[in-house]
C-alpha cells in the first residue's frame, strides 16, 4: 500500500523531523482500539501515578472507512495508538504525506493520561507545533 501511495517501504531509512516543543495540547483520538498497545507503552507507570512521556511517530494513511486522508499515531516501533481527529487530519494530512515521500517521518512526543480507578482508559496527548510542520513543507 504504501508504495502506491508513493511512500518508503518500513524498511527505507528515514530521517525524523521533530515536530514538537508545542506543550501537550494536541489530543489523540481512538485509543480505546489501542488500550493493549498503550498499556505496553505504560508498563504500568500510568496506573501508578507516573508521568509517561514517549517518542511518537506521526505517519499519512487513508481512512479504511471514509477512504480519505488520515494520520495515525504509532509508536517508534510501528504500534498503532490512536489518530489525529478528522477535521485535524484534513489539514495536515498531505503534509505528511508530502514528509513521507521525502524519506521522512514526523515525530513528536505523547504523554499517557488516564490509566487511574476513576478513569482506567488510556489515552494519549501529543507534543506536536503545527507550525514546524508547515515550516518543513514550504511547498504548502
Amino acid at each position: 500500500m504504501r508504495k502506491s501511495l508513493g511512500t518508503p517501504s518500513a524498511s527505507t531509512p528515514t530521517v525524523v523531523s521533530n515536530l514538537g516543543h508545542g506543550g501537550f495540547n494536541f489530543e489523540v483520538v481512538g485509543e480505546q482500539s489501542y488500550q493493549k498497545h498503550l498499556r505496553k507503552v505504560s508498563a504500568s507507570r500510568a496506573e501508578r501515578g507516573e508521568r509517561v512521556t514517549f517518542p511518537c511517530r506521526l505517519r499519512y494513511e487513508i481512512n479504511p472507512r471514509t477512504h480519505g486522508p488520515a494520520v495515525r499515531v504509532d509508536t517508534t516501533d510501528g504500534r498503532a495508538l490512536g489518530h489525529f481527529p478528522a477535521a485535524q487530519a484534513e489539514v495536515y494530512a498531505a503534509a505528511f504525506r508530502q514528509l513521507e515521500q521525502g524519506g521522512r517521518i514526523g515525530e513528536c512526543h505523547g504523554i499517557l493520561v488516564g490509566g487511574q480507578p476513576d478513569k482506567p482508559s488510556l489515552g494519549v496527548w501529543l507534543d506536536f507545533k503545527p507550525k514546524l510542520l508547515t515550516l518543513r513543507n514550504p511547498e504548502r
